[in-house]
């Protein structure tokens, strides 16, 4: 099968967000190719799953800091995007990991590990879809398989970490981000081109792929959502919302 790939870029929350959303239309359709998008924030962000209450982050702290804030089409808990971090997303036909969301997980997260241990740094996969070296997380992922058999995986490599902005955005202690999150800088003094590099390549390895940009349809449609669905936080009226926390305390969100 042949493959996109969209190379690293910087956007804001909204524009990251609704990208993500374009491709899978784009993919769904059958425009484009399955593809493998990797990107960067403009200001440090938190992305804050499809049903979460955005009550359990700490709003004022986010424009106390200039973090930018949006809600995700995945589920899950509350992530913390540092500018420095890398992002990525998956988008392919759910078929190709065999109908399975945990088969699709296990194939796209062992790219990360297997990224990281080319750069000298033994991780590990734990509950399905969090990225650990010893009992500290790394990389938080969440995923869905939509309407027309498409499936969307993204998730976040930590580069560094602020820990003063994280810890007030999050309603998180500093001490418990100390005794549950990691970083890349923290076990290799990594470039972030180093970093960039192997990601690239393990997550192209055995695949036919060509580098192509973002298409005019999925420009003009990226736009659009940017303004119309990815602008806020709230849901409709009626939306049951759930209370997540943060994915860097509760582990498999």
């Amino acid at each position: 099968m042949k493959w996109r790939l969209i190379e690293q870029a910087t956007y804001s929350a909204a524009m990251n967000m609704a990208i993500d959303h374009a491709v899978y239309e784009s993919v769904a359709n059958e425009r484009e190719y399955p593809t493998i998008r990797f990107y960067k924030w403009v200001n440090s962000s938190v992305s804050i799953g499809a049903y979460q209450n955005p009550k359990e982050i700490n709003l004022d702290a986010c424009k106390k800091h200039s973090i930018g804030v949006v809600r995700r089409m995945t589920g899950g808990r509350a992530v913390f995007h540092d500018k420095v971090d890398f992002t990525y997303s998956v988008i392919a036909p759910i078929r190709i990991f065999n109908y399975s969301i945990e088969n699709a997980y296990r194939e796209i997260c062992s790219r990360i590990i297997n990224a990281l241990n080319d750069l000298g740094i033994n991780a590990s996969l734990e509950n399905k879809n969090d990225i650990v070296i010893g009992n500290k997380k790394i990389s938080g992922n969440a995923a869905k398989a939509m309407e027309k058999g498409v499936y969307l995986q993204h998730g976040t490599l930590i580069y560094d970490i602020d820990f003063e902005a994280m810890p007030e955005v999050l309603n998180i202690t500093k001490d418990i981000i100390k005794e549950k999150v990691t970083s890349v800088l923290q076990h290799k003094n990594l470039s972030q081109e180093e970093v960039y590099e192997s990601l690239k390549k393990n997550f192209t390895k055995g695949k036919e792929f060509k580098i192509e940009e973002l298409s005019k349809f999925e420009l003009m449609r990226t736009q659009d959502l940017a303004k119309t669905k990815y602008n806020t936080i709230m849901l409709p009226i009626g939306t049951l919302l759930k209370n997540k926390g943060a994915c860097y305390v509760e582990r498999g969100g």
